[in-house]
């Protein structure tokens, strides 16, 4: 075998110039840490795919470099992210925002490049039996809707600075799913694309009613547009990809101001004709348990619609989905929703399901309720 020789002399000052490149990425992403005090938050997100440490010709410690710096990068990202909370949290005169508080963490961003913060919370020494008992707690779906967004951070603060609120359960709270939304003057419901995250997801009616539906109506409400396709969004595909991820056994998303709650949980209609399984029953008493922790609130059933998160977790997946609608979205009446409302949440994320969705289809000692 013949090798062939390498023609032109080897650039020394080319690799100096790699290694000192390399060495000052280091110094820089520890510095963007140190100077902005980034130290209280933890993100394991972001890492360097192990296919690339094999490749030939790159020294192993170079992934670390780009590691840390894109580590460095992403905890700026969330930094900025509570700094624009923060400051419209002072101009809706809510004090400081709870933003800060929790080490949130992000595998999507939005159309304008905001992280979709997320945090699940659980318990080192929970056993996998109690693991099992996960609820996932969405806000800002619809940032006009301002007192949602405030319920679902102060809901996450409480949890990170009172651990054992969550014992013995595991939850994940997204307390901004559309911070695009929630940046304009004044917030919007759509997201940057003008797309109303709750009409895009990919359910199974969506491409024969979803669109065709919303452009035959009179109407054509801008602020309910489903999109030209379904999961077109990257907050519809983050808070699909929770469901994918975490596997809940309920899902809880705050809204406002229709004043009641709805429990989405229907199991396909040939199967749940005349009596109502187990599950569903404790699916009932989970809302019946909201409402009573809020002095009586209302439930009503107001059916679903193609693309909405009740279809898509509750009617097509089987998961117990309650949105939680306030009776405002006043910013003036975020102290007495917090009173009115968190009782009931504490209380909900250690309901449990125990059993399998589909256990007990088909008992035929089930009563009517």
């Amino acid at each position: 075998m013949v090798i062939a020789p390498v023609k032109g002399k080897i650039n020394f000052k080319y690799i100096l110039s790699l290694l000192i490149l390399i060495f000052f990425n280091s110094a820089y992403a520890i510095n963007i840490i140190e100077k902005n005090d980034y130290s209280p938050l933890i993100f394991e997100n972001i890492n360097i795919p192990l296919s690339l440490l094999n490749i030939s010709g790159i020294p192993f410690t170079s992934f670390h470099v780009l590691n840390d710096i894109q580590r460095a990068r992403s905890q700026k990202q969330i930094a900025d992210l509570c700094q624009r909370v923060d400051l419209t949290y002072k101009k809706l005169n809510w004090g400081k925002s709870p933003c800060f508080s929790v080490p949130w963490k992000y595998d999507y961003v939005s159309e304008n490049g905001n992280p979709l913060i997320y945090w699940d919370f659980v318990s080192d020494t929970m056993d996998e039996d109690q693991k099992k008992n996960i609820t996932v707690v969405l806000g800002g779906v619809h940032p006009d809707e301002l007192t949602p967004v405030h319920l679902a951070f102060q809901f996450a603060e409480a949890l990170q600075k009172n651990p054992d609120l969550y014992a013995n359960s595991h939850v994940i709270v997204a307390p901004l799913v559309n911070p695009d939304g929630f940046f304009t003057n004044p917030p919007k419901r759509t997201n940057a694309n003008g797309v109303d995250l709750n009409r895009n997801f990919p359910t199974a009616t969506w491409n024969k009613y979803a669109y065709q539906v919303w452009l035959k109506s009179k109407q054509k409400d801008k602020r309910k547009f489903p999109g030209y396709f379904a999961n077109s969004e990257q907050g519809t595909r983050f808070q699909a990809d929770l469901l994918e991820k975490f596997h809940p056994d309920k899902v809880i998303s705050i809204h406002a101001p229709l004043a009641f709650l709805d429990l989405d949980y229907e199991i396909p209609q040939l199967l749940s004709i005349g009596k109502l399984t187990d599950q569903q029953k404790k699916a009932r008493n989970l809302a019946e348990l909201l409402s009573r922790s809020a002095g009586n609130y209302k439930i009503k059933d107001i059916g679903i619609y193609p693309g909405s998160l009740g279809n898509y977790a509750g009617n097509e997946r089987i998961i117990p989905t309650i949105t939680l609608e306030m009776s405002s979205s006043n910013p003036k009446f975020v102290k007495k929703f917090w009173n009115d409302f968190s009782p009931g949440l504490f209380k909900a994320i250690k309901y449990e399901f125990k059993k399998h969705q589909f256990a007990d289809i088909g008992n035929t000692n089930t009563d009517n309720q």
